[in-house]
């Protein structure tokens, strides 16, 4: 522990008084509806699979990073990536991993990656150390701060060092969708989903992901590159296994905070049965990975 104090010192990362105990409420996770408290052992395991799914494609959309740089991971979750950022890195740069809940990510202890508990909405930049990251990377974070994304962004790019890279992986999740119209479950599915209007009664913007270029472009990102992407899978796939646990996590949300009348229950029991059906193919979510890197100072005359 002593050899990582001195490690630390050395880079100079900032710790604010506003750091909180781990057990603290952020504002912004009131409303989040996957927070882990009281379900951390299903959380737990959602993120695994999140992290078996998505964690090859979200390596190669950062192969950009480089021995030496200082990274930051905002809304880590877990923390494999951040794990893994440490490693490119190496022994001479660092990551600085920060969610609004630090519960899996206190497991981690690499000499350097440094945890941080941190609303990058409400917090001051000033415990990140603004201006110095070479690479600033989230991924499926924007889509759940509801019409707070470009603040967020804004926030992210001013921690971002002149020539620095900005990297976001989010979803258009209306777009899951089954592909057999004469399947049994079709018909409900559709009649509760409605083409992702199910996300919009909630507060959400179904095609948020496709925004992505335009709202880099707006906080005066240059640079900037776009992809996306989308498989066909079925029910008893990883991919089905994790949508249906971050289902079955909002509807526990949902009926701790407002409680579900019977129509709501029989919506997500359409929503929820299909997923463990092999039988089931569908469309999954149109995920969305964007590039921006911030201007490079021009020289004075």
């Amino acid at each position: 522990m002593a050899t990582q104090s001195k490690w630390l010192e050395g880079h100079q990362l900032k710790r604010g008084p506003e750091q909180r105990p781990a057990h603290v409420v952020s504002s912004s996770e009131l409303g989040y509806r996957l927070a882990s408290r009281g379900r951390q052992k299903h959380e737990d395991d959602r993120l695994g699979l999140l992290e078996r799914i998505f964690d090859p494609l979200s390596r190669r959309r950062r192969e950009m990073v480089r021995p030496g740089w200082r990274v930051l991971e905002v809304g880590a979750g877990r923390g494999s990536m951040a794990v893994w950022l440490a490693e490119q890195v190496g022994e001479n740069g660092l990551v600085v991993a920060t969610d609004i809940d630090v519960t899996y990510l206190q497991r981690l202890h690499l000499p350097n990656l440094v945890v941080r508990e941190h609303n990058i909405l409400t917090d001051p930049l000033e415990a990140l150390g603004p201006g110095s990251f070479d690479m600033v990377s989230s991924r499926l974070m924007l889509f759940w701060l509801a019409g707070e994304q470009e603040v967020a962004i804004r926030r992210m790019v001013e921690c971002l060092r002149p020539g620095g890279w900005l990297v976001d992986e989010d979803g258009d999740w209306g777009t899951v969708t089954p592909v057999d119209q004469s399947h049994p479950f079709y018909a409900r599915y559709q009649g509760a989903y409605r083409n992702g209007e199910w996300w919009a009664a909630r507060g959400y913007d179904p095609i948020f992901g496709r925004n992505l270029p335009l709202l880099f472009e707006r906080c005066g990102l240059e640079n900037i590159r776009h992809e996306a992407t989308a498989e066909v899978v079925r029910g008893g796939s990883p991919w089905a296994r994790w949508w249906q646990q971050t289902l079955e996590a909002i509807r526990e949300w949902e009926r701790a905070e407002r409680g579900l009348t019977k129509a709501r229950e029989e919506e997500y029991k359409a929503l929820l049965t299909p997923w463990i059906d092999p039988s089931f193919w569908f469309q999954n979510a149109l995920v969305h990975a964007c590039w921006g890197q911030h201007p490079r100072r021009r020289p004075t005359p």
